[in-house]
């Protein structure tokens, strides 16, 4: 998949659950497969951010694992 239809994706799961500007952009590189140091050292916040941050995506879309995560996004 390209980033272009990645993109597309993480937006539209964006807006269906009421994710915040700060965890679009963490689900974009989180489904990337940065890890958490990539992405805290990206955007300029700590790792345990960017852990709360994933933390909540995951209770916003209701799964537990970072491959369900993916799953739903990519709604594969």
């Amino acid at each position: 998949m390209n980033d272009v239809m990645m993109e597309n994706r993480i937006k539209e799961t964006t807006e269906n659950y009421h994710l915040t500007a700060r965890e679009k952009e963490i689900l974009f590189y989180w489904v990337k497969d940065f890890d958490h140091r990539q992405i805290a050292l990206l955007l300029g916040i700590s790792r345990n951010t960017v852990k709360v941050h994933i933390a909540k995506i995951n209770l916003k879309l209701q799964v537990n694992s970072k491959a369900s995560l993916i799953l739903k996004v990519l709604n594969v």
